[in-house]
Parts: C-alpha cells; sequence; structure tokens
C-alpha cells in the first residue's frame, strides 16, 4: 500500500491472555510500517499503559488520553511524532472507563466514531487491547478492521 492510499487498515493486536506480547508487536510493528514510510497511529486502549511507557510517555502525567475519547466522546488526543509515529496514550484513568460506558448509549461506537475522525490522515492504525474480554476489547474489535492475535508459542 501506498502513502496515498485512501484505505485506513485498523488493526487491534488483541488476546485475552497477559504476557503474550501485545504492546510490544504493537509498538514494533508501528515503527516497521513507519520507516517504510506509512502513517501509523498507535492506539493505547490497555489501562496498565505498556504501550504508552514504552513510547516515553509518563502517563500518571498526562491530561488526556483515550479516556476522554472513549468517555466523554472528545477528539483523539494525538501526540504526534513518537519515533516516526502518532500516539493516543493510555493511564489509570481508563481502569474505570468499562464501568462508565456500561450505561452509555451506543457505547460499542464510542472507539469507532472516533477512529473514523482520523481515516484520512493514517495508513495504518494499531489499537494496544487489555488482556481481557472487557468492554475495552469490545469496542477495539468494533472498530478495527483488522484483528491481529499475538500467541505464545511451546
Amino acid at each position: 500500500m501506498s502513502t496515498s492510499d485512501p484505505l485506513c487498515r485498523i488493526i487491534a493486536l488483541f488476546n485475552q491472555a497477559g504476557g503474550v506480547a501485545k504492546s510490544t508487536l504493537t509498538q514494533n510493528l508501528g515503527y516497521h510500517l513507519a520507516k517504510r514510510k506509512h502513517r501509523v497511529l498507535l492506539i493505547d486502549i490497555d489501562p496498565q499503559a505498556s504501550l504508552t511507557k514504552f513510547m516515553g510517555l509518563v502517563p500518571s502525567q498526562l491530561q488526556k488520553t483515550i479516556a476522554d475519547a472513549i468517555i466523554d466522546e472528545q477528539p483523539l488526543p494525538i501526540h504526534e511524532g513518537i519515533h516516526g509515529m502518532d500516539l493516543v496514550p493510555a493511564n489509570r484513568v481508563l481502569s474505570g472507563a468499562e464501568m462508565q460506558l456500561v450505561s452509555a448509549a451506543m457505547r460499542e461506537l464510542h472507539l469507532k466514531e472516533a477512529v473514523e475522525s482520523v481515516l484520512n490522515k493514517y495508513d495504518f492504525i494499531l489499537i494496544d487491547c487489555p488482556p481481557s474480554l472487557g468492554l475495552l476489547s469490545y469496542i477495539a474489535l468494533v472498530a478495527a478492521t483488522h484483528v491481529l492475535v499475538p500467541v505464545e508459542t511451546h
């Protein structure tokens, strides 16, 4: 795909198990896509915020995160140009998001709608999911056009 291709791929990296390197794979895949001149947005939707930390941000110091976009339906808080990629960070505020979203109307579309507003700016959007089958993973899967499931080999 060339950088002028209008089709943006939204890939959710998902596995309900922890410790299968979802965050590491998200960052490395994004880095290599960016090196190939693709426009890449990483979205951290895991309250552990591993991807956010890997990208050099301190979660506790962030004023705006993905939680603002999915809970309050605000624009995505995009941090630009980190290692050639853009990032929507997470922090512990996201831990309470599932409880807040339970009664929200059309909650499964909150992330999808936020992502749709920036589709024309990116070739790839990679979503780092939490290690669970909860609502945060569900809304990431609804927003995705593709799902990548990392597994640990034995």
